[in-house]
């Protein structure tokens, strides 16, 4: 399916990248190598590359899928986590009259290939993020809540488990609560991309509860909403696909501008992006770093912040850190 032949109905799609990423590896001549940023461009962005070697790196069937063909962008040939590592995979290498200077390919520039045939899906995926980004509604939202949610998801032991804590805004007070898990999501994490890991998952988690009961007035996402390299994070795509208020709690700053300096408990500084205010950077602990929070969907960015504040007790406002922490212990458990 192509991302921009999808509808609404469509949001919660998501290719599975990790199989695309080892078919690539078929594509690769005999007698020729690639390297991590060529993958990555394949697929449509070079920020990729670390992702790319993260999913070489568990290759469960090299023999099948050459992960040993792919090395760095300098010609150096890199780790193997297969048979006899490094050195077998110089011996792979070599086998196929691929010439290995000590740690590098000797003749790198004649033996590297990058032709893929691939309609390369990150782009197809950034495309859909602007696309996303042209759907949200912001400004405050119609009653101030009183129930304020949050989800998170923690992966462990080939297993993935999404959370919803639900807490009242004056007592924070657990009202609610619900899990779901899956076996692991097939695409590998990637920033600027997280939604398309995690938000199928919480979409699934959401749509159930919201066939027994409501949900809350806001939902806290521990991701970014409009901060984001293309203004479409985790917290943005879970709004527009529920059409539901979100705003973006994230841990660290993924774009943008902001001079953290001095800030000091209940500060919140402007995070410009190309001229523009898309999040504040709030001090929400005084002994941990600030937070950045953004709208997700339809609600304003001043009664985001303010609204982080006042659910705050440690770092991440409590419903985000209560789901979390539910996330965290059934996933370990």
């Amino acid at each position: 399916m192509k991302i921009d032949e999808m509808s609404k109905s469509d949001l919660t799609w998501t290719p599975n990248l990790r199989q695309i990423i080892l078919d690539l590896l078929l594509q690769i001549p005999e007698g020729m190598i690639s390297t991590y940023k060529g993958l990555a461009l394949a697929i449509g962005d070079e920020s990729a590359a670390r992702s790319v070697g993260t999913v070489l790196a568990n290759n469960p069937w090299p023999d099948k899928y050459p992960c040993w063909k792919v090395v760095h962008s300098s010609g150096k040939v890199g780790k193997y986590s297969g048979e006899n590592g490094k050195q077998g995979k110089i011996m792979r290498m070599q086998a196929e009259g691929i010439q290995v200077l000590g740690d590098r390919v000797a003749n790198f520039d004649q033996v590297r290939f990058s032709d893929f045939q691939v309609e390369a899906p990150l782009a197809q995926l950034s495309k859909r993020q602007r696309e996303i980004h042209n759907q949200v509604e912001q400004g405050p939202l119609e009653e101030y809540p009183s129930q304020v949610g949050g989800v998170d998801l923690s992966y462990a032991e080939g297993k993935v488990t999404a959370s919803y804590v639900e807490l009242h805004l004056d007592s924070l007070e657990v009202e609610y609560e619900n899990s779901l898990e899956r076996e692991s999501v097939q695409f590998p994490y990637i920033p600027g991309y997280l939604a398309f890991r995690e938000m199928p998952l919480l979409i699934e988690l959401l749509s159930e509860i919201r066939q027994q009961r409501k949900l809350a007035e806001l939902i806290f996402v521990d991701g970014n909403g409009l901060l984001h390299p293309r203004n479409a994070g985790l917290a943005t795509h879970l709004g527009v696909a529920l059409d539901h208020p979100a705003v973006g709690i994230a841990k660290k700053l993924l774009c943008g501008k902001v001079n953290v300096d001095g800030m000091v408990l209940g500060d919140r500084r402007p995070v410009m992006v190309d001229g523009r205010c898309l999040g504040f950077a709030v001090k929400t602990y005084s002994r941990a770093n600030p937070i950045y929070v953004s709208v997700g969907h339809r609600v304003s960015l001043d009664q985001a912040v303010d609204i982080a504040l006042e659910t705050a007790e440690y770092k991440l406002p409590e419903p985000v850190r209560s789901a979390h922490k539910l996330a965290k212990r059934l996933a370990t458990s």
